[in-house]
């Protein structure tokens, strides 16, 4: 069952994306020739789940050029990994526990170098969100009252660390539950909700003046 949502920009459009891992072709055949060192037939599943694993890197990174690497090195992973793939569940399921783990590198060795490069007694400046594109019909008061929400719900997301970040995006975006997302983490189901639950207090803080 979900969670109760955040209800705020980013998570309006909450989908568990595995649920729809049933539509993918059936790579069977390309995944036993890929296990045995097919590069080609490896190839062929990297053509059909690329998109998604795109997708996922670039909502956790939010950075076209970033996610594109990601995903490359997501994929380069799994490759190296694809043995140990025992098809306990859906390939789709294996492959975001393989690019969350590397978004998540990503994020704490980018937190780690924003510490070190800001002088001491200095802030550092807060990531801005990209706003909708307003419509023609749109008024522009509150378009511009929805890019500032936007923009608001992105730096209180910047603000979090990257374990509480992708927790709460795994839980309120993608509708996994804690026990998967503790074992896609490798950590404890009692870490991950109460993860979960600081993002949550945090968000909700920041963004109080928008309620």
């Amino acid at each position: 069952m979900m969670a109760e949502k955040v209800n705020k920009p980013g998570f309006e459009t909450s989908k568990k994306e595995a649920d729809q891992a049933d539509t993918m072709p059936d790579i069977g055949p390309f995944l036993e020739r890929a296990k045995n060192g097919d590069e080609e037939a490896f190839g062929e599943i990297v053509r059909v789940f690329h998109d998604r694993v795109y997708a996922v890197a670039f909502r956790y990174v939010q950075n076209a050029e970033d996610a594109a690497d990601m995903a490359q090195k997501a994929w380069i992973r799994a490759w190296k990994k694809l043995a140990t793939f025992q098809q306990r569940s859906s390939f789709y399921t294996w492959m975001y526990r393989v690019v969350a783990s590397v978004c998540l590198d990503h994020l704490r060795k980018k937190k780690r170098l924003a510490e070190q490069t800001i002088p001491d007694g200095e802030e550092p400046l807060p990531a801005v969100g990209a706003g909708a594109a307003p419509s023609v019909s749109s008024r522009p008061d509150r378009e511009l009252e929805h890019a500032e929400v936007r923009t608001r719900f992105q730096e209180a997301l910047d603000e979090l660390s990257p374990e509480h970040r992708l927790a709460i995006m795994m839980r309120e975006v993608d509708g996994y539950s804690y026990e998967e997302i503790a074992k896609i983490m490798k950590c404890r189901k009692g870490t991950v909700m109460s993860r979960i639950f600081y993002a949550r207090k945090k968000l909700q803080e920041r963004m109080q003046e928008f309620r």
